[in-house]
């Protein structure tokens, strides 16, 4: 029979898009319990599941691996374990190789009470479902509740992304934008006009993603035809970095504008800590996003800098790092260094409207290309690393590591205390002092994302070293 998948809990939409009697544990451990030990201190009651429900299940008789995340529970945000569920979800296919991997989307993004854990744990989370990609295992994803943030990057690396009617995607959500942009760039209140920025139908009008009916016979459909449509993970991220270009070259003007390479790297637009990794570099494109460390097969990326990293930054690194790919027949070892600092994403409705979340997502899959080329890929954080930004970039490599001035911004301050309700003053003192939502990167690295924090003492040489070696330690 029909059913509708919005009104259902995550377990019942799984059982309405599932073959009769088919639904089964994906295994014990993605079974068991997994409620989030961080919730306690902010009077929060945790969820056994965490906000995910894991699953394994047939489709008109293929076999499945089914996430459904759970927007009832804290709008669906990825706290640490969550991520995990989905970490090992992916995994598990990468082992298994099912016909399809498919994730019902529902999350506001990366759970801003466990900050630091959560964002190391989605960033892991969206390593593996490339891995998993590029392993030839095609993973689909359907928007059933309203995918902001990190899991709408996540939502969009999958091979075929859709959107059900009334739902909502974007990297920075409504109120996030008017808060940084003031109310003429978007009306957090005005739902006719966040709807046209966000929703589904606009997504869909746009090219950005396909829209499915809420049903389950409609959703099983596309869900059997997009798996017998998959294409290699190769030839797909070419045709999206194709797709991509065409839909930035036809929207206005925004964002950055490389000033040549050599300019690109200037003290005024870099950290101090990051600018000089680049002495004993040379450009390997004109916008200066990609460069390789002199007589050696050692690449870095330029860092983001003092600026935010929107459509058109993402798609040119992208297109820098296109280049190395096609390199992937040079005989000998590669390393790719991914400088993680930055001012974070671009929050703006200009972003929003070009679907920043896929250019983001684009760039993650990239890397991960060159991952399953052979390249070793190692991130860097000299300075700041900041929420999405950091989180498709640095976050996406193999190791990170960092300066121990470094900061990792999960959260703005302004966002902790609107979601908190704490005085500025307590909020002050967490944001330096507290290991869940913590700016130094000692918090961060608690949680085991970053591989070491080498000491600030001769630090550029430090980096220098650590980058020449290509990796070898």
């Amino acid at each position: 029979m029909q059913s509708r998948l919005r009104p259902l809990a995550p377990r019942e939409r799984i059982a309405a898009i599932a073959d009769s009697d088919s639904v089964r544990p994906a295994d014990a451990s993605l079974e068991a319990p997994r409620p989030s030990p961080h919730l306690a201190r902010w009077r929060i009651a945790a969820q056994d599941d965490d906000g995910v429900v894991v699953a394994r299940a047939s489709i008109r008789g293929a076999p499945v691996l089914i996430a459904a995340q759970d927007e009832r529970f804290l709008r669906g945000s990825a706290g640490a374990n969550h991520g995990d569920a989905l970490r090992r979800m992916f995994e598990r296919a990468r082992a298994e190789r099912p016909a399809a991997v498919v994730l019902l989307a529902a999350s506001a993004g990366v759970r801003l009470h466990e900050a630091n854990p959560a964002e190391g744990s989605l960033a892991r989370a969206l390593t593996a479902l490339l891995e998993v990609r590029a392993a030839g295992v095609p993973v689909l994803s359907l928007c059933v509740a309203d995918t902001f943030g990190g899991a709408s990057v996540l939502a969009c690396a999958a091979e075929r992304i859709a959107l059900m009617p009334g739902t909502r995607l974007g990297l920075s959500g409504p109120a996030v934008i008017e808060t940084a942009r003031g109310r003429r760039e978007v009306d957090a209140s005005d739902a006719n006009a966040v709807g046209a920025l966000f929703g589904a139908e606009a997504r869909s009008a746009a090219g950005h993603v396909e829209l499915v009916v809420d049903g389950s016979d409609a959703v099983r459909d596309w869900i059997d035809i997009a798996a017998r449509a998959s294409v290699p993970f190769a030839s797909w991220v070419e045709a999206m970095q194709q797709r991509l270009a065409v839909r930035l070259a036809a929207a206005p003007e925004s964002g950055m504008r490389s000033a040549g390479a050599r300019a690109a790297i200037a003290d005024s637009q870099l950290p101090r800590t990051a600018a000089p990794l680049y002495t004993d570099a040379d450009p390997t494109d004109d916008t200066g996003w990609l460069w390789r460390i002199r007589d050696r097969p050692v690449w870095l990326t330029r860092a983001i800098g003092t600026g935010t990293l929107g459509p058109r930054e993402a798609h040119e690194l992208s297109t820098a790092l296109v280049a190395l790919v096609a390199d992937g027949a040079a005989t000998g070892p590669r390393t790719l260094w991914v400088i993680g600092d930055s001012q974070g994403h671009e929050a703006s409705r200009h972003a929003e409207l070009l679907c920043i979340s896929q250019y983001l997502a684009q760039l993650s899959a990239i890397v991960a290309l060159l991952r399953s080329q052979g390249v070793r890929v190692h991130g860097a954080l000299t300075d700041t690393g900041h929420s999405a930004a950091f989180f498709a970039t640095a976050l996406q490599a193999e190791d990170v590591y960092a300066l121990e001035s470094a900061r990792v911004v999960a959260m703005e301050p302004a966002a902790i205390a609107r979601v908190l309700a704490l005085p500025a003053s307590q909020i002050a003192a967490l944001v330096e002092d507290d290991p869940l939502i913590g700016q130094p990167v000692r918090h961060f690295a608690r949680w085991g994302a970053i591989a070491q924090v080498l000491p600030d003492v001769d630090t550029l040489r430090v980096l220098a070293l650590a980058t020449l070696d290509g990796g070898n330690r």
